[in-house]
């Protein structure tokens, strides 16, 4: 059976049966594609270092969040002016993620739009987005025969663009598999994308999330 990348990355989400569940995905969608520009042209160990520490600090505030009634109620006060609210988060930021800016004003961001009640499930969906992201890093395509070096770096190019600022970060393997009919392959972790060309780069151009 092939999947269309579309597919393949939707499988990391989780769906939720809440109404507030599109605008968690929102969120942690918002999240990702800031921390991820923000490193692009790095190396991707950085990349990697970075999201997974953002996956970490959303999980240590979610359990907070969770186990302190006071913290819950403090910060959903309307009583209390939203810049003292807004010390206290940034003082819970700046004690999980040290200098992470990015953090401060995203966890800041849910505080002023009132939707840090989401935190526990924007930390599951942005947890399985960098699950995602980190299959897009290792690419195998698989070919009926030899490709050439120009192909090779075309198809490469192609993908690449495709994909945007994720591809920038991928790498691909190639192999040759005679007793394929023809076209090619492309395996991302465990899933494969359609056997053609055309057909594999339509799926990419859809989009990852």
């Amino acid at each position: 059976m092939f999947l269309g990348l579309d597919e393949v990355i939707e499988f990391t989400f989780v769906i939720m049966a809440k109404r507030e569940g599109k605008a968690a995905k929102k969120y942690a969608r918002a999240l990702f594609d800031l921390a991820a520009k923000e490193r692009q042209g790095a190396a991707v160990e950085s990349v990697i270092r970075n999201l997974d520490a953002l996956v970490a600090g959303l999980r240590e505030v979610a359990t907070l969040w969770s186990a302190q009634e006071s913290l819950q109620s403090v910060l959903s006060n309307p009583a209390i002016f939203i810049e003292s609210r807004e010390a206290i988060v940034r003082d819970i930021a700046a004690r999980v993620i040290p200098g992470s800016e990015t953090f401060s004003n995203f966890l800041a961001l849910l505080l002023q739009n009132k939707r840090f009640s989401y935190i526990e499930e924007i930390a599951t969906i942005f947890s399985a987005m960098v699950d995602g992201f980190k299959k897009l890093l290792s690419l195998e395509i698989t070919s009926a025969f030899e490709i050439s070096s120009n192909e090779k770096q075309t198809l490469q190019t192609n993908i690449q663009e495709q994909l945007g600022y994720l591809g920038s970060s991928s790498s691909i393997s190639w192999n040759v598999d005679p007793t394929l009919l023809g076209g090619l392959t492309i395996k991302i972790g465990d899933q494969l994308l359609d056997s053609s060309v055309r057909g594999s780069l339509e799926k990419i151009r859809a989009g990852v999330f």
